[in-house]
């Protein structure tokens, strides 16, 4: 008895000793090789890749297509769980990997049937652009191959990776129209509601003024780079002829987590040639997107032995071509561009007989398609589509004994608006040649700003424009004339910027649409905008790609500044914690600075103070303040009314405006009380603190430390040009002028691989985190691997 003992303890030790060492080792299998000479099948021609310290691929090959060979092999080395991630977020393919779990987003995915809008996008392709698109297939596969074990995700997940199509790197860019406009049909839907809601008490006329008040068009924070644009007039507050038969209903909605995010938002700029250090165009772009492990971009140059092609920046996994940084002669960089590129809108219906009414008043029937979603564990779940020349039916609803379906359309479902036309940017040697491109490149829509070698710059949108308007802009035809496409061209300053609110007015603006309005809801507040212009005309010498590193590092506080203000007189004789909360403001706040207390506090009252007025308004007009957050534009309508105090707009059960900003100050307390042992702890930092983490971390809480960045406290905010909030911030930062890259920069918030035992996994974070600066170009190669 006393040996068989000690043989089930030796066995309960060793057991588990050798099941962790196996899956050890099968962790281990799956890093990439890379050193040595391999044979690959699909290589028609040798390729080299080597990395450097931080693990930067650099790929030299003969032509374009065995760049994207090379660059395929290395996506796949370093990223191709997160290449899948993505083709399947397009395609409503993620239950099939994750189970029941991710229904939901599948059904909502396969409204739009991506992946055939892909297949169509392929079979377009003109012979060039599909050699390289068939190059980069074949070195995705070859390096999905070329390793000893299946990706460590797979292991966990109990599945086996599906080998690469043609068809998924299109789906990979359909997955960015999703992170970067999906989320608008939400904000259609909730400004249709407000719409509705404001005309049936108001009449149409007087909700129009009341809109055009609410989501202002412009506001004093407006900066657009046009030259022709004229100052920014802030839209008078109505009166009470307007508004008092809506009077404003005490109401308060949930108070959002602080520094949550408000939206995509991004920043970008360029300076004349004239304006630089270099002599040529110095151009600054950071992404702002979600903070995922592994990162969005793949850093990588690609390079051809004769000097055709040296092109340097970032990748995006999945997409054999350069998204964002300098191909020697040009450089460029995006922020995302808010226009009329989806629709919603409500008409009568009959779904079981799959009927709809058109626009000219006469039912039609429904094409009625069934998709099948796979379901890992359970039987195939059963969506039933119905569609028509005038959209997709997004929802239904019953009203006044009738259905009424919600039809949507969105130009990134049409085969046109998606293109390989990034291929041509990366040989354009001037900004004149670039801005000839733009008009086909077909991504979802950016704000581009291009400079050269010589010094010229440039503004336009990149991505395709449709031509109608109206209802059914989005539902596809005809793209505007290349020579209509929005563009600015050497403005006398020498510089033009852009962070998601309005670059252009006039024509060019109603080219882009808003949602065929007057106001800007599309956009976001100016204040970033208008910091970063103030910034570039602050530069007094020629400027350097440090110059713009300190610049998109910006977190000085000048939005929230006259609020502080309004807190301290609002304050000034209060007693108990209101006294304590304006003593901890009193010292200067210049900056949202991670250890700053005052900054947390003064942000805190003010969203509070915006929440509980837009929740006032939408209880005024019957609809409920939780379900609809206010959009950006209404800090700056929310700043006006306190500074103007009308009565007919001070919500119900205050007695007065200073009695309603007390309120907010008491419900500022309340909630950070709940986030720190005392106000004097509340550091920004602390209030809204960063978490960037790997998306199967959630499932193995052991393995955070492993699997998530070590995030410290970092500064920042959403009104500044350092975009920091819980878990959205610059998905890169660089600066670099187009044949001077030895003397850009370029940061990202992780490294190349998404192996947590590879040495590239954490390369670069710190660097990120810090604001130091990375160089942009590879430095010297560690590891060479031939592939033949």
């Amino acid at each position: 008895m006393r040996r068989l003992l000690r043989r089930l303890a030796w066995l309960a030790v060793v057991l588990p000793v050798a099941a962790g060492a196996s899956a050890w080792l099968l962790l281990r299998a799956s890093l990439p090789q890379l050193d040595g000479t391999r044979d690959v099948a699909g290589a028609l021609a040798p390729v080299t890749l080597e990395r450097d310290a931080l693990g930067t691929v650099t790929v030299t090959g003969g032509d374009r297509a065995a760049l994207a060979f090379g660059l395929g092999f290395a996506h796949a080395q370093d990223r191709y769980f997160q290449m899948d991630l993505a083709r399947r977020l397009a395609a409503g393919e993620l239950a099939e990997l994750f189970g029941s779990v991710a229904i939901g987003e599948d059904r909502r995915a396969r409204l739009f049937r991506f992946r055939s809008v892909a297949r169509a996008v392929v079979e377009g392709l003109a012979p060039g652009d599909r050699a390289v698109l068939d190059a980069y297939v074949r070195g995705v596969n070859a390096g999905l191959e070329s390793l000893a074990s299946r990706p460590w995700e797979y292991w966990l997940l109990a599945a086996v990776p599906v080998p690469w199509r043609a068809e998924d790197s299109v789906l990979v860019v359909h997955s960015m129209w999703w992170q970067l406009q999906y989320h608008d049909f939400a904000a259609e839907a909730r400004r249709g509601a407000l719409t509705e809601a404001l005309e049936r008490r108001l009449g149409r006329e007087r909700a129009a003024a009341a809109l055009a008040f609410l989501l202002p068009a412009g506001s004093e924070w407006d900066a657009p780079a046009d030259p022709a644009a004229g100052a920014a007039v802030a839209v008078p507050v109505p009166g009470p002829e307007v508004w008092s038969p809506l009077r404003p209903r005490s109401a308060t909605a949930a108070l959002p987590a602080a520094g949550a995010a408000q939206g995509i938002g991004s920043n970008n700029w360029v300076l004349a040639g004239r304006l630089s250090a270099s002599g040529g165009a110095l151009v600054a772009n950071d992404m702002h997107l979600g903070l995922d492990v592994p990162p969005v971009w793949y850093r990588a140059r690609l390079r051809t032995r004769d000097g055709r092609y040296d092109l340097n920046g970032v990748t995006l996994a999945g997409v054999p071509a350069l998204v964002a940084g300098s191909n020697g002669h040009i450089a460029w960089g995006f922020t995302n561009s808010y226009g009329d590129w989806l629709d919603l809108r409500w008409t009568a219906c009959d779904p079981e007989a799959g009927t709809w009414r058109n626009l000219d008043g006469r039912d039609v029937r429904f094409t009625i398609d069934h998709a099948r979603i796979r379901v890992k564990g359970e039987p195939r779940e059963r969506l039933r589509i119905l569609s028509g020349a005038e959209g997709v039916v997004f929802a239904t609803r019953e009203r006044g004994g009738a259905t009424e379906c919600r039809l949507a359309t969105w130009v990134a479902t049409q085969p046109g608006a998606t293109t390989f036309g990034m291929f041509a940017l990366e040989t354009a040697t001037s900004v004149e040649e670039a801005l000839a491109v733009a008009p086909a490149v077909g991504i979802p829509q950016q704000n581009m700003v291009v400079g050269d070698r010589a010094g010229h710059i440039a503004w336009t949108v990149l991505g395709r424009i449709p031509a109608a308007r109206g209802a059914l802009r989005a539902a596809g035809g005809a793209w505007i004339d290349p020579a209509a496409q929005p563009r600015i061209v050497d403005p006398p300053s020498g510089r033009l910027w852009s962070a998601n609110a309005r670059v252009v007015t006039g024509a060019a603006a109603a080219l882009i649409g808003d949602d065929e309005d007057a106001t800007g809801a599309g956009y976001d507040l100016g204040a970033r905008a208008r910091q970063v212009r103030d910034d570039l005309e602050a530069l007094t010498s020629p400027a350097t790609p440090a110059d713009m590193l300190a610049v998109q590092l910006d977190d000085s506080a000048r939005f929230l500044a006259p609020w502080r203000t309004l807190w301290l007189d609002v304050l000034e004789g209060e007693t108990g914690r209101r006294a304590e909360f304006r003593r901890l403001i009193a010292a200067p706040m210049p900056r949202a600075d991670a250890d700053s207390v005052g900054y947390a506090l003064t942000r805190t009252a003010q969203q509070a103070t915006v929440n509980a007025l837009w929740s006032s308004v939408l209880a005024g007009a019957g609809l409920e303040g939780d379900a609809y957050p206010p959009p950006p534009q209404f800090a700056a309508t929310a700043w006006q009314l306190i500074e103007a105090r009308p009565g007919a707009w001070l919500p119900a059960g205050f007695a007065d405006w200073r009695a309603f900003l007390l309120a907010q100050v008491d419900r500022a307390i309340g909630e950070l009380d709940d986030r720190c042992t005392a106000l004097a702890t509340c550091t920004w930092g602390r209030v809204r603190a960063v978490r960037i983490a790997h998306p199967l971390s959630a499932a193995l809480p052991f393995a955070r430390r492993l699997l998530d960045m070590r995030v410290p406290p970092l500064p920042g905010d959403h009104v500044m040009p350092r975009v920091q909030a819980l878990a959205l911030g610059a998905s890169e930062r660089f600066a670099v002028s187009p044949g001077h890259e030895a003397d850009g920069c370029l940061e990202l918030p992780g490294g190349a691989s998404g192996h947590p035992l590879s040495p590239y996994y954490r390369s670069g974070f710190a660097d990120w985190a810090r604001g130091r600066p990375t160089p942009f170009l590879p430095g010297p190669a560690q590891h060479k691997l031939v592939l033949q």
